[in-house]
């Protein structure tokens, strides 16, 4: 069981995507580069109050290539969406106990990119989000969300 937001959990929550990818019928082929940025909140213990948490994952073919958390902005890497928000919310979606497609909908994640495709890919979107939400068995060390406070 791989710590959240480690090389480690990373590594396993690619392998999880790629096997549930491995089970959808015509999985989209398209390849797209997403970035996600976790913002420190000042309730999460995983990223300081004034930090961001950047991780990049790429598609290709349906499967994902990488997953890996990154220190700054890559000017090299071409985005194709990026989704924002506090570090509290994302720890939730990691541990099961809040909607990603909520927390989207309602705004507490904010989305850049084309929606369009998103939302013509949303078997393949679901299946990021589950692997990212309940496809690893993730440790806590500092403690599992929701948080107290």
């Amino acid at each position: 069981m791989p710590d959240v937001y480690t090389g480690d959990w990373y590594e396993a929550v690619k392998e999880a995507i790629n096997l549930a990818v491995a089970k959808i019928p015509n999985a989209p082929t398209d390849s797209f580069t997403i970035q996600v940025e976790i913002v420190g909140d000042g309730s999460s213990p995983y990223v300081p109050d004034d930090g961001v948490l950047k991780f990049l994952i790429r598609l290709e073919g349906g499967l994902c290539a990488w997953y890996r958390e990154i220190e700054d902005d890559d000017p090299t890497v071409k985005l194709d969406y990026r989704f924002t928000g506090p570090a509290t919310v994302f720890d939730e979606i990691a541990a099961a106990a809040a909607d990603p497609i909520d927390a989207a909908l309602s705004g507490a994640i904010k989305v850049r990119g084309d929606m369009r495709f998103l939302m013509r890919q949303a078997e393949m979107v679901q299946v990021l989000l589950e692997a990212y939400s309940q496809g690893v068995d993730t440790t806590w060390p500092k403690g599992r969300p929701p948080y107290e406070g």
